[in-house]
């Protein structure tokens, strides 16, 4: 079965399903009880008539004696009585139908169908060495029209409560999603970035206030995102276009005068291979951003941190060897981090570099267990950076306003990036060498 796509529709379909299944819930058992009811009325009166017909004086009261017997009493009403002896019956008295029955020979009350129509039945063992037995009958006919009639009620009144219940549910359901209704006007309206600005109605019941606040927040991440996103590639383009057009200015110096001297063209040739290597390295930084963004899709597995650290320190020892790089692993510094293998090296190599760029010659590394996690120390005996600028350095392209030292400026930003992916903390303070002292924080592996 299709649902309707229609909200309204739906509450309304509800409320008639909710209606049509506590009607056939209590349908049934108000029947029941009815003709529950009504053979309990039988069961009396079919005592009493036994009483008065077996329990008279003699010679008045009894059945077939006297001239007071049962027969005034019971015709006309429905009922009659009968008394067997063994498979006989001996007396009949009352509205005896055509086909009536042998009395049973068990005591008590049953149903019994005579000519398809149901009667109730109380049998009374009179005893005695006949096996004599009296029983007194009367139609459940009454009780089946008032069960018929009760049944016609309850479809009537069925009927008209679904009506009035569709109805109702219509009306109120088209109250109630009046407030969806503006909430969906106002985010037709958002076409563009410049429409992220304008909150949806934030009004009507608390399930539609809590949906438009989480649109509105989500509105406001992405106008951030989208913010983020111009300021990104405004940089981007940005740091492209400075070695691009060194680059280019020093090709068309070549195309131009074929006839520089060898020592001219090597010169040129050199600063266009540093331009070259710096858009490479400015687009690695840009790809390791990019992956960090899809944190989820990103495989993980469990990193031997100490080993992790050993190789990139020789690495940078190597790129670098006028740098004094000193590794000192405290103890207790065996142990793995579970994370993207890449991103933990990127965090590494980032922080080595920055310190060789920045630093005047001399880096210490420090690995260490803190707090049940890792702390993993960085420090260099540079410049330094001043503290009301730490905060900004992390984004990308940023760059200390006194910092002269060739860069891209997207290393710390890489830095922070992974280390957040990795529920870990970052963190700028002073070295005691002097210059910068980089701390990250991240959690062990249990």
């Amino acid at each position: 079965m299709k649902l309707p796509g229609s909200l309204r529709a739906r509450l309304t379909l509800a409320a008639l399903l909710a209606v049509a299944i506590g009607g056939l819930i209590a349908g049934p058992l108000l029947l029941a009880a009815v003709e529950r009811d009504g053979r309990q009325a039988i069961d009396r009166e079919l005592r009493e008539q036994t009483d008065q017909v077996l329990r008279g004086p003699p010679g008045q009261g009894r059945f077939g004696r006297g001239p007071r017997g049962g027969e005034p009493l019971l015709r006309g009403s429905g009922t009659f009585v009968q008394v067997a002896y063994g498979d006989e019956v001996v007396a009949r008295q009352g509205d005896v139908p055509d086909a009536a029955p042998v009395p049973p020979g068990r005591e008590g009350y049953s149903t019994v169908d005579i000519d398809g129509t149901p009667w109730r039945s109380l049998t009374v063992l009179l005893g005695g060495p006949t096996d004599a037995r009296f029983q007194a009958l009367s139609t459940l006919a009454p009780v089946q029209e008032r069960v018929a009639s009760t049944r016609r009620l309850i479809v009537l009144i069925g009927l008209l409560a679904l009506a009035l219940t569709g109805l109702a549910a219509w009306f109120f359901s088209s109250l109630a999603v009046r407030p969806l209704a503006r909430l969906q006007a106002g985010a037709a309206r958002v076409t563009g970035a410049e429409d992220l600005s304008t909150p949806l109605p934030d009004e009507g019941p608390d399930e539609v206030r809590s949906l438009a606040a989480a649109l509105n927040a989500m509105l406001a991440r992405l106008q951030a995102s989208t913010a983020a996103t111009r300021r990104f590639a405004a940089d981007a383009g940005h740091e492209l276009r400075t070695p691009l057009t060194g680059l280019r200015a020093n090709l068309d110096a070549l195309a131009r005068n074929p006839d520089l001297p060898e020592h001219e063209r090597a010169t040129l040739l050199r600063e266009s291979t540093a331009e070259q290597d710096r858009i490479v390295h400015l687009l690695e930084g840009l790809q390791a951003l990019a992956r960090g963004e899809a944190a989820d899709a990103l495989p993980r597995e469990d990193v031997e941190l100490g080993d992790l650290v050993d190789a990139a320190v020789y690495g940078a020892r190597r790129r670098h060897p006028g740098v004094a790089y000193e590794l000192r692993e405290h103890d207790g510094a065996g142990g793995t981090v579970h994370g993207w293998a890449n991103g933990l090296r990127l965090v590494v190599d980032n922080l080595l570099e920055n310190a060789a760029l920045h630093g005047g010659g001399r880096v210490d590394v420090d690995l260490a267990r803190e707090d049940g996690g890792w702390l993993l120390r960085v420090a260099d005996d540079g410049p330094g950076i001043p503290a009301e600028e730490r905060e900004r350095v992390l984004e990308p392209f940023a760059r200390g306003r006194e910092t002269t030292a060739q860069g891209t400026g997207l290393g710390l930003a890489i830095v922070a990036q992974q280390v957040g992916l990795h529920g870990g903390e970052l963190r700028l303070a002073d070295s005691e060498l002097g210059g910068l002292a980089v701390e990250v924080r991240l959690p062990a592996r249990a």
